[in-house]
């Protein structure tokens, strides 16, 4: 029984195993002029910006299967004794498709050659799979607003983001936002905590704390009804594909600025109040190439943030100044408590938290209890990624890519009095992946990939920092944990509450996953 049991168990984890991957295949049939299958022939595949060539061969039926092919371009060749060579010089493979290449060959010597230059159709015959791929050229030359690739997801058919985006925001054929899955080259992208992306997840308002360059992505994939093989998640499958070096060194640099100087003052930024400042910096480079020419390859690619975006704003607080309403007027309040109750009757801890409301000189239009405030939202980014391709032979290639996301975000999420009082994320991901791939011989191909995700926030105040105590006078109870400085939430009537966001501290501590896979791909007759 016990042995039994032990291989019930392992069939079973083998059951659970993905077969998701991030590469796709060139596959198809060999026939003659006359529709004969053609057994034996070999087709080779070749990467033709890396060099890297892979030889299958036909089956007795004439199929032949070319499966983990890393995105890229493509050349076809299919030799067989009594035929021309028959040449398919550019197919193109994306991430997660599969492209059907059938070929007919004409008799002849084999050193004769025939090129077909057509295009691959565009008609999908080998998967009922709802989705499309954007290239990185679509993904540079469509507007994206904060370079952002999640934006674009939502020209797919069935996929809705919330308007301004933001937290859990992208829904695809009505399932819950957390039902999204998202991978890169293959391996797990998916922070267990918030239930999406560990890259280019979001902050305090929703603005990413993390940027994936999209000068490193080669083309990412969205399947809105994914096929089994992907399992866990019933949403998209956003499939992002980064890109690899090739034999010709390639670069690009660029630089993304916005300036209040430039812009029409804000609607709601009215004279004669000053104009709010706008500062947007978002630069970086990408470069990649050969370090030997045909087998080993790196590319890397950073991106930066630097902003500053002000806020207009006018929230209720109260005056500062006497206006002849104690019910709007901290003066005037304090003039009531005292004629009515005598001197030193008002509270000396109310004196100190009346000295935190803003000046208020009481002449706004809204009313003598509405003051403008307008503190700028913040944003320092830094992001990077790096990935190395190395051919060992014919038969054995490794991958690996690391990438690092470091932020800090600075911005008002609820109406707050204080520039101190405003939410503040702290945020740092890191996706570490290696894919192996064997390929023992023409009919195998086995790979097997690592994965590592690392994610890491902190949203908390401003003055997280200061002991209430020591900072405003409040008497908080001994041993207050660190943890829970800041200034607290104090409502007073219908005024803007002192202190910030209730909601904080959200920590999420650091949110590791671990992803084994190995997948085994066999072809044999009609089979594959």
């Amino acid at each position: 029984m016990r042995i039994l049991s032990a291989a019930f168990l392992i069939l079973a984890a083998c059951m659970l195993i993905a077969g998701q991957t991030y590469q796709g295949r060139i596959l198809g049939i060999v026939t003659d002029e006359k529709g004969g299958v053609i057994r034996g022939g070999r087709v080779t595949i070749t990467n033709i910006e890396t060099g890297f060539a892979r030889t299958v061969e036909t089956t007795d039926a004439g199929d032949y299967v070319a499966a983990n092919l890393a995105p890229g371009l493509y050349s076809v060749v299919a030799e067989a004794s009594g035929f021309k060579k028959l040449q398919r010089p550019s197919i193109r493979v994306e991430v997660a498709k599969d492209v059907r290449i059938d070929i007919s060959m004409t008799p002849g010597d084999i050193s004769e050659s025939v090129t077909i230059s057509e295009e691959a159709p565009l008609v999908e015959t080998t998967s009922n799979v709802l989705g499309g791929t954007f290239s990185n050229k679509a993904i540079n030359d469509l507007p994206l607003n904060g370079r952002d690739f999640q934006n674009l997801v939502v020209l797919r058919p069935g996929v809705q983001r919330s308007p301004g985006g933001g937290f859990l925001s992208i829904s695809s054929n009505g399932n819950r936002p957390e039902d999204n899955n998202f991978i890169l080259d293959g391996t797990d992208n998916n922070d267990p905590y918030y239930g999406t992306t560990v890259i280019n997840a979001e902050g305090v308002q929703g603005t990413p704390g993390s940027i994936l360059p999209i000068d490193a992505i080669q083309e990412f994939n969205a399947q809105e009804n994914p096929p089994a093989e992907y399992g866990w998640k019933p949403g998209a499958i956003i499939n992002l594909g980064l890109k690899s070096g090739t034999n010709d060194l390639h670069g690009t640099a660029y630089y993304f600025g916005r300036n209040d100087n430039l812009d029409a003052r804000n609607f709601f930024n009215p004279k004669p109040e000053p104009k709010k400042e706008l500062r947007q910096h978002q630069f970086g480079a990408a470069a990649g190439g050969p370090i030997i020419r045909n087998k080993t390859f790196i590319f890397g690619a950073y991106e930066g943030v630097r902003a500053l975006v002000a806020n207009s704003e006018s929230v209720p607080s109260p005056a500062t100044v006497p206006v002849g309403d104690p019910s709007v007027s901290i003066p005037d309040a304090i003039a009531s408590v005292t004629a009515r109750a005598g001197a030193g009757r008002v509270s000396p801890l109310s004196t100190k938290l009346a000295a935190l409301f803003p000046a208020n000189n009481g002449t706004n239009t809204g009313g003598p209890g509405i003051v403008n405030v307008g503190f700028p939202n913040k944003n320092r980014a830094d992001n990077f990624v790096i990935k190395l391709d190395h051919h060992i032979n014919s038969q054995n290639s490794i991958s690996a890519r690391y990438f690092f996301g470091d932020s800090l975000q600075v911005e008002r999420d609820i109406p707050v009095l204080r520039p101190e009082w405003q939410s503040q994320s702290q945020l740092r991901a890191q996706v570490v992946g290696v894919n192996y791939t064997w390929i023992p011989n023409t009919a195998w191909v086995n790979e097997a990939r690592f994965g590592y995700n690392r994610f890491w926030q902190s949203i908390l105040t401003v003055d997280h920092d200061k002991d209430p105590k020591a900072t405003y006078g409040i008497n908080t109870r001994d041993g207050l944990k660190p943890i829970d400085f800041g200034m607290p939430e104090i409502l007073i009537g219908d005024f803007t509450s002192l202190g910030g966001n209730h909601g904080w501290p959200l920590l999420t501590i650091p949110n590791e996953t671990y992803q084994v896979v190995d997948n085994v791909s066999d072809t044999f007759g009609k089979h594959t």
